[in-house]
């Protein structure tokens, strides 16, 4: 007997969501063969049987989000007696066969503070109750055996509340309400989590991109591949993370990692979805490799091919809102990592220059940092060395490349 189970899509992920059964209960299946389709607020994915055998049961249809590790179906050999199997099923799980199965909880409760009332509510129920917030107190009865609270009854609940009148501070016309569910849910989750639970600062240094520029303009005529400033500053980057290496950290309640390999995450916004595909090994990489890399993981993540390898194991991230024309802001950290880099617009302005004034092309870049980990004084001096890799390239990058 083998379980199919929601995996797991890289730090900080804690559900998922059925989007697709493939085959149909009782269905042979093949060892490699997809089985279902999960989506996580990071990737979809397909699930392989790990053997050939039987898709003897389904546990969760399309549409349930069900935390990682939930088991979603099992596989069987074919000579399995079904007497057999559901005993197998009975004695792992506990529960009958047809009955409600019992999901293990979130990883992360969202709201500590509910306090379940003396019910009777099943695990599945009170997981869905933390992750959406919901006061189990306002379900006087369930729908489960004996008055049990199952999880058609919170989602019951849920749709409710969506329904009901919006508050009462609003005033004049409402053009639409939109409740925080599904992606909107999961990014509203993670902002509040990072602002709420990092001591986060940012500061910011203006760096002339104006020779960086001519270069890139060069590589663009020789070269297939759509360079940009990215790669050259992801490889300033990590000089600057050889200097100060708690720019490159992951951070706990207790202390923090320092971490070796510099594999840096770049923020891409899919239709209000927010994937951060990673960039592994930058130490190791030419800057036209880089920007290859580049080119294909934001491709796949607009096509919606990311993989789980294309997204696990980010030390620090990038965002990038020069495209929008923005000069100045902020970014919230990746939990958990230490640091991230803010990337604004290239513009062109007058600017003093070897004695002169001239029209130089300037860019503001910015690093979010965790004062648990970092304090202005060593971001500073990172910044300062991630401007002078960008502002001589002949020196830096050429020899990167």
């Amino acid at each position: 007997m083998v379980e199919i189970r929601m995996p797991e899509a890289g730090f900080n992920i804690t559900e998922g969501k059925i989007v697709q059964w493939y085959k149909n209960s009782k269905d042979k299946v093949e060892e490699g063969e997809n089985v279902v389709s999960v989506e996580t607020d990071k990737i979809t994915v397909d699930i392989p049987a790990e053997k050939a055998g039987v898709l003897f049961e389904i546990r969760c249809k399309e549409g349930d989000v069900v935390p990682v590790g939930a088991v979603l179906g099992v596989i069987t050999e074919e000579s399995d007696s079904t007497a057999a199997i559901q005993k197998k099923i009975e004695e792992k799980f506990q529960t009958p066969v047809g009955e409600e199965k019992e999901l293990p909880q979130p990883v992360v409760s969202v709201s500590d503070k509910i306090a379940f009332p003396d019910k009777k509510i099943s695990p599945a129920a009170k997981a869905v109750a933390r992750k959406e917030g919901v006061d189990l107190s306002r379900i006087s009865s369930g729908t489960g055996p004996g008055g049990r609270i199952v999880r058609e009854d919170v989602l019951k609940l849920i749709e409710t509340q969506s329904s009901e009148e919006v508050p009462s501070m609003i005033a004049g016309k409402i053009a639409r309400r939109v409740e925080y569910k599904e992606w909107r849910k999961v990014i509203a989750d993670r902002v509040t989590k990072s602002s709420r639970e990092v001591p986060q600062c940012t500061v910011a240094i203006e760096v002339d991109v104006t020779e960086l520029s001519r270069i890139i303009s060069s590589i663009r005529e020789k070269e297939s591949v759509h360079i940009t400033y990215l790669p050259f500053i992801m490889k300033a980057i990590a000089r600057g993370i050889e200097l100060f290496p708690e720019l490159n950290a992951f951070c706990d309640d207790k202390g923090f990692t320092l971490l070796s390999d510099v594999n840096v995450g770049i923020v891409v916004n899919v239709e209000g979805k927010l994937l951060i595909p990673v960039v592994k090994a930058v130490k190791e990489k030419r800057i036209i490799d880089l920007a290859r890399e580049i080119e294909d993981l934001v491709e796949k993540a607009h096509n919606n091919r990311l993989e789980r390898n294309d997204i696990d194991g980010g030390t620090i991230t990038i965002t990038n809102v020069g495209p929008f024309q923005i000069h100045s802001g902020t970014a919230l950290i990746f939990q958990p990592q230490a640091a991230i880099v803010l990337l604004m617009a290239a513009r062109e302005i007058p600017a003093v220059w070897n004695g002169n004034v001239a029209i130089r092309k300037r860019m503001n870049i910015g690093v979010t940092y965790d004062h648990r980990v970092i304090d202005g004084a060593l971001c500073g001096k990172f910044l300062m060395e991630v401007r002078s890799c960008i502002e001589d390239p002949n020196l830096f990058f050429v020899q990167c490349s």
